[in-house]
């Protein structure tokens, strides 16, 4: 069985508690249009220019003013990867589990403070089988796993005692502008986390906040009575845009059409002050 890995590496305290080996993992059901990480949405992947890629790379042309067209070099060959791969490359690599499992065991000295394995994405949860045999053989060893999910997959349920700490994404309450923005409804997402709130102690939730998306009052209140299920235990962390994956959209041949999406510090504070006062237990990591 195999795996398709963005990349992986260390990362304290941000992705699960203590020193963790975080694995992203290839592809996304959803299109959010702020993603930090673009090159993992498409399920097989993508190519990147790493800078100045010449428009000559490509011998069919798909390669204009230094940027791959997404769409044409979807269903091609690739050719240009292996005679210029200082210049292009693709999103993701291909390993068995049981290769990144060896990796994982020999990274045991560095899992402090409670550390371990996190896999997020892109959407860890479209590669299913893979990340179902990881998480399994990890419990097993006795090495802490952490999951960053958007909670659209129907089986996620199934992982929950697989998974030492858990995170999930939602990203809005309204079921049409999650659609209309995303490109899917958010029905299993919401369905996933009451589940994972009766199933176990243990949930982070965590609001990306995008201004004209989903900042306002009238936001947060919707949140609020979405996730009013949660427990007193059970955290909601808010974390408000930036920009830091803009560069690689144009890498990857994309569009970046935000605009206008960062939240003035005052509309933060009133829409975690709502959340909080309807008794969410907000948090911070």
């Amino acid at each position: 069985m195999t795996v398709k890995i963005i990349h992986r590496g260390f990362n304290f305290s941000q992705d699960g508690p203590g020193n963790r080996l975080v694995y992203h993992l290839q592809g996304c059901t959803m299109h959010c249009p702020w993603c930090s990480n673009p090159e993992s949405i498409a399920p097989d992947g993508c190519i990147l220019a790493t800078d100045s890629a010449a428009d000559a790379l490509c011998p069919y042309g798909a390669v204009r003013d230094g940027q791959p067209d997404a769409e044409r070099c979807k269903d091609c060959e690739k050719p240009c990867l292996s005679r210029h791969s200082a210049h292009l490359k693709f999103s993701c690599t291909e390993r068995t589990v049981e290769d990144v499992l060896r990796e994982i065991d020999s990274s045991r000295m560095l899992f402090f403070d409670g550390g371990g394995v996190t896999f997020t994405g892109g959407e860890a949860t479209l590669q299913f089988d893979a990340l179902c045999a990881m998480l399994t053989a990890l419990k097993e060893k006795g090495i802490h796993t952490a999951l960053e999910t958007n909670g659209s997959h129907r089986d996620l349920p199934a992982l929950f005692d697989k998974i030492d700490y858990l995170i999930m994404d939602c990203k809005h309450w309204d079921e049409d502008a999650h659609r209309r923005v995303i490109g899917c409804g958010n029905r299993q997402t919401l369905d996933n986390i009451r589940k994972a709130s009766q199933a176990r102690t243990q949930l982070l939730v965590r609001i990306p906040l995008i201004g004209g998306f989903n900042s306002s009052p009238a936001d947060a209140e919707g949140f609020a009575e979405a996730l009013s299920f949660l427990g007193s235990e059970q955290c909601v962390e808010v974390l408000r845009y930036h920009e830091y994956g803009k560069d690689k959209w144009k890498q990857c041949g994309m569009a970046y059409t935000m605009q206008d999406a960062f939240v003035s510090d005052d509309a933060f504070r009133t829409f975690c002050k709502i959340l909080a006062d309807s008794g969410l237990h907000l948090i911070k990591t």
